[in-house]
This record gives structure tokens, sequence and C-alpha cells, in this order.
């Protein structure tokens, strides 16, 4: 779960990139993130609604639902390795918080195979 956690964290910070400008977390390290529980459980209860927020983690929040509807179709090719190396690490700590992230932020689904293609192949 804590693996699972940093994951989250980590996808926190590399989603609200994308509105923020080309350049914000481009060199961000995906791998240190993921690895890190203690993060990682931090933004899981920010987006969640578990637990109290930093600033990144709000922006997370703002993003997420456009960034899984659209399967990062805003991103540029930087951040669409980035979003797609967490949500990848997201999925293999843990498949059921997985796929509870996707429903609080795509409820409706419409977009899922999209977003397992972008998983798949990066596009």
């Amino acid at each position: 779960m804590r693996n699972w956690l940093l994951c989250l964290c980590v996808l926190t910070v590399v989603v609200s990139c994308y509105s923020q400008g080309p350049n914000r977390y481009e060199n961000f390290n995906t791998d240190a993130i993921i690895q890190n529980d203690r993060i990682l459980l931090a933004y899981y209860k920010c987006v969640m609604d578990k637990g109290p927020c930093t600033r990144d983690g709000k922006n997370f929040k703002r993003v997420l639902p456009e960034t899984l509807a659209t399967a990062c179709g805003r991103c540029n090719p930087k951040q669409k390795t980035i979003v797609r190396t967490l949500l990848l690490g997201i999925r293999s700590k843990s498949e059921p918080r997985f796929l509870e992230l996707l429903d609080k932020y795509s409820p409706d689904r419409s977009n899922r195979d999209a977003l397992y293609t972008f998983l798949v192949t990066g596009n």
C-alpha cells in the first residue's frame, strides 16, 4: 500500500505539470517517488480527499480528471512519459487502488479504453 501511495504522489506532481507550463517537472524523478512510501501515501490521501494537500497535490487534483479523461492528451512527450510511468507504477503496486483512483476521477469510464491504450503504447 505504501508503494502505491508513493506512485500516486508522483502522479500528482506529474499530472499537475502539464497545466503549468512546458518545463515544469520535465526532469522529475519518477522512480524516486514511486519508491518512497511516505510521499506516496500523502499524495494518495490528498487526491482521495482523505488528508491534507500540498500545492502540487491541489494542482494534481485539479487536472487529474482531464488527464484521465483525455489519456494525457494535452501532455507533451516528456510529460506523457512521466504520467505513463507513474500510472503504471501505481497499477503495479495495487490494482484495486489504481481502479479506485480511476473511478473517482473518471466515474463514467467513457475514455477507459483510450487510457489503457496510452498505458500500453505511450500514445
